[in-house]
């Protein structure tokens, strides 16, 4: 476990170490974020969302990817929820209680330990673009232009930087089009999104089913 917490560490300072040397803009808080500030405080407000996502999930020991199809839907109050269709059926919530996930088992927490949990983990305030929630844990480039945008986060602690790699937003207009996170070339996962719907009610029942 020691060697495997020091291959994470050096695989994280190497993360952090390359990030002073990526293309694109160094956000900040306030004055610091240019031009950007307005799209992100524009994707900030979107509120609601709904959306079909395709998972790709590559690993060194796996000659092709694992394909997983849903449906993305986030709560400004409830969090964030994936709803997996393909290939099995179950719903990876995670809110400011933690990670749970709902299956024909029933309802449990996640240990937050994995890639991917702490994937979905992050996913949270990202989606939300809570940039002053963000601020303190990664560092921030933007690239492209409002219109057409990427965003990268690495996280500043090595430790976790090795665990989760460095995580890419991809964009057009209000519309989050693409996501990665890379902790290596042949271990990452990339999420397509699909025509997003913003500001759409949840029922009660969709609630309880996709929430917490």
């Amino acid at each position: 476990m020691k060697l495997l917490r020091l291959a994470f560490l050096s695989l994280g300072l190497l993360q952090v170490a390359r990030a002073a040397d990526e293309p694109g803009m160094l956000l900040g808080a306030g004055a610091d974020e240019g031009e950007w500030k307005p799209l992100i405080a524009s994707l900030a407000a979107k509120g609601t969302l709904l959306a079909p996502f395709t998972e790709l999930r590559f690993f060194p020991f796996r000659r092709e990817a694992m394909q997983l199809e849903g449906t993305l839907r986030i709560s400004p109050e409830r969090g964030l929820s994936l709803q997996y269709l393909k290939p099995d059926a179950n719903v990876l919530i995670a809110d400011s209680s933690g990670l749970l996930l709902k299956d024909r088992r029933g309802a449990r927490e996640m240990p937050a330990g994995s890639h991917q949990s702490g994937a979905v983990a992050a996913l949270l305030p990202i989606m939300r673009f809570d940039f002053p929630a963000l601020y303190p844990r990664f560092l921030i480039r933007a690239s492209g232009t409002p219109a057409a945008w990427k965003f990268q986060f690495i996280p500043k602690d090595p430790e976790v930087a090795g665990s989760l790699g460095q995580i890419t937003v991809e964009g057009v207009g209000n519309d989050v089009t693409h996501l990665e996170f890379r902790r290596s070339a042949k271990q990452r996962i990339e999420i397509e999104v699909g025509a997003t719907r913003s500001g759409v009610p949840f029922t009660p029942a969709e609630l309880a089913q996709f929430f917490r």
